[in-house]
């Protein structure tokens, strides 16, 4: 594993300026720890494949304090095509996130520690408003080893089946736009932009005691247009499914 953090410094300067000028809107608070692990059929990141039809292990955890949040997280394949299990990636996210009304921002900075690829940087901004669906467009920008945009619109919405339990249904359709000059569209040299994938989910919440809360997941991964099937090397969609354990105090 990777652990190389280069440049980190000035997208973290660059969120802590933005989280001042927003400051003043955050709400008092008392720190927070949120976690989950997830136990799933497969690992599925913007469309791309990144497991090899093997139960993957992603725990996460997450410090929160006044909008600020530090979070970790990682992927521990159990059965790669070559080698015996290991985690393979590990993920550093730095983020603030404020509201004001319905309208919410946030931005952050994401380091990802790969074993099967240069380690890179991205740097994202975030809007969401809270009406029907629960609309929220993402930007982010690698600013390390792959050059590029991409771009996921979310959309979400929960039905509350009992007191206790709730069915949170959702879906993200991702825009990608390459500045490296070896992503190229297939048969062209082109540089590679357009809409790139699709990922609807449905989940039930299942408190299991104060603290946790357990939820079985299916999800539906898919291209969005035929340059992302060349892109993505997909033909057709993928199903993936598994179970979150997630607690927070």
């Amino acid at each position: 594993m990777k652990h190389r953090i280069t440049n980190i410094s000035l997208a973290v300067l660059i969120l802590t300026l933005i989280a001042g000028t927003f400051n003043s809107w955050a709400e008092e608070a008392s720190p927070t720890a949120s976690g989950s692990i997830s136990f799933l059929s497969k690992y599925m990141w913007r469309g791309y494949k990144l497991s090899d039809d093997s139960i993957v292990v992603q725990p996460s955890m997450t410090l929160a304090y006044k909008g600020f949040a530090f979070n970790t997280w990682g992927n521990l394949d159990t059965s790669p095509a070559e080698g015996d299990a290991a985690l393979n990636e590990t993920d550093l996210t730095f983020s603030y996130d404020t509201s004001k009304g319905p309208f919410g921002l946030g931005a952050g900075v994401i380091y990802y520690g790969l074993d099967s690829a240069d380690d890179t940087q991205e740097f994202y901004l975030k809007a969401g408003y809270d009406t029907l669906l629960a609309p929220t467009l993402i930007m982010y920008k690698d600013i390390k080893s792959f050059p590029g945009y991409y771009f996921s619109l979310g959309l979400s919405h929960s039905i509350s089946l009992t007191d206790a339990i709730a069915l949170s249904l959702s879906g993200a359709f991702g825009y990608y736009i390459s500045d490296d000059d070896e992503v190229v569209e297939a048969g062209t040299d082109d540089k590679y932009s357009g809409l790139q994938d699709g990922l609807l989910s449905a989940s039930l919440s299942i408190p299991v005691s104060g603290y946790f809360t357990l939820s079985p997941t299916v999800s539906y991964a898919f291209p969005l247009s035929d340059k992302a099937e060349d892109s993505l090397g997909l033909t057709s969609g993928e199903v993936l499914g598994g179970v979150v354990l997630s607690f927070s105090f």
